[in-house]
């Protein structure tokens, strides 16, 4: 089946373009700032308000999240966590494919069962997300990696929304942050480029796909950039947060083998956190 044919539906009016694009472009900037939601907040504010249809937005979601991801990848790879890759995507690969077929059977059963679900989905991803992950003493098993990467790779090959499984997943385990992203990285731009693959060889991929997917390309990346200028300071504060989560369970195992001396000795390292969280006292 070739990738370019005929648009299967009429040219996207032009306000439904720019609502489309500035949803992007919003998700594109709480995702610098927060390091994940693109997915959701794309799929969940075009949905909603009708302005393009699931698979449609699947696609583009999927496009633009594979360039993405490919750009902040290239300069990381050495930080990889190679295990956890190949475990995670041993369970994502043949379930995004699986979520693929559920979204082609769905959709041509109930449009509106097809949007309860994506409902469900969404709110579901954004508790996930919103909890506060507490790290792990000890790496988890190589099979809770593959098993998250079953429910991450349903949720992607159904709406390209994977990402909240393998989030809560890998910032509970005891890596350092950067290994944990560049981690995160891999699996989804690994598995975004699959769900490309499967969804041409299941129903294909019209021209306006790729024609809105051009048009986003450039929204994200000024909105991108808008976010490292502006919410610079947040992303540092939720940076801290997360490295004070793996800090407590250091702490945790050290005061296992031999105990505190002084309790002064924790509160400086906290009020580190707290310069970290806050940036530098001013003078």
């Amino acid at each position: 089946m070739p990738l370019l044919r005929q648009p299967l539906q009429p040219a996207m009016p032009l306000h439904t373009l720019i609502a489309f694009l500035f949803v992007v472009g919003l998700g594109a900037y709480v995702q610098t700032v927060t390091g994940f939601a693109l997915g959701l907040i794309v799929m969940g504010g075009i949905t909603t308000f009708g302005v393009a249809p699931v698979a449609f937005t699947a696609v583009v979601i999927s496009f633009t999240a594979l360039t993405t991801n490919v750009l902040a990848l290239h300069r990381a790879l050495h930080l990889v966590d190679r295990r956890a890759v190949v475990f995670t995507l041993l369970g994502m690969m043949p379930a995004v494919y699986i979520g693929v077929i559920l979204l082609d059977r769905l959709h041509s059963m109930s449009v509106e069962g097809l949007r309860t679900l994506l409902g469900g989905v969404i709110l579901g991803g954004g508790i996930l997300l919103a909890l506060r992950p507490q790290p792990r003493p000890r790496r988890a098993a190589a099979w809770y990696d593959s098993a998250v990467g079953i429910a991450g790779g349903l949720l992607a090959g159904l709406f390209a929304i994977g990402g909240p499984p393998p989030v809560f997943h890998f910032y509970r385990q005891p890596l350092a942050l950067a290994t944990i992203r560049a981690t995160l990285l891999t699996v989804f731009a690994v598995a975004t480029a699959s769900r490309l693959v499967y969804v041409e060889l299941q129903a294909g991929i019209d021209t306006a796909m790729l024609e809105v997917s051009a048009l986003c390309l450039p929204v994200v990346f000024i909105a991108t950039r808008m976010a490292r200028r502006c919410g610079n300071g947040r992303r540092q504060g939720i940076e801290a947060l997360i490295d004070a989560r793996q800090l407590r369970v250091e702490l945790g195992a050290e005061s296992g083998r031999r105990r505190l001396s002084h309790p002064a000795h924790i509160g400086l390292q906290l009020g580190d956190l707290a310069v970290q969280a806050h940036g530098e006292p001013s003078h």
